[in-house]
């Protein structure tokens, strides 16, 4: 897991609370991250056995950044779908 996730994990916590999102499954999903943000993708272990040669594209479910301390989140249109 990302250190950033678990750095502001109760910030995100509050954040699914707060929007009727299971911060359980957020918890679980894939993470891709850079200096100052975290994307939460949707994997479906069902599809993209074959590694790379499947190009099966992993939805980006939320954004999440921080700035100063400050976490600030922007859902995508798989927000809903995934972690309700």
């Amino acid at each position: 897991m990302c250190k950033l996730f678990t750095k502001y994990e109760k910030e995100i916590e509050r954040y699914c609370i707060e929007n009727s999102l299971s911060f359980a499954k957020a918890k679980r999903l894939p993470q891709c991250w850079g200096k100052n943000d975290i994307w939460l993708q949707y994997h479906d272990p069902e599809k993209g056995k074959n590694g790379l040669t499947d190009e099966t594209p992993a939805p980006i479910v939320l954004k999440i950044f921080i700035d100063d301390g400050k976490v600030s989140f922007e859902q995508t249109e798989y927000t809903k779908k995934y972690l309700s």
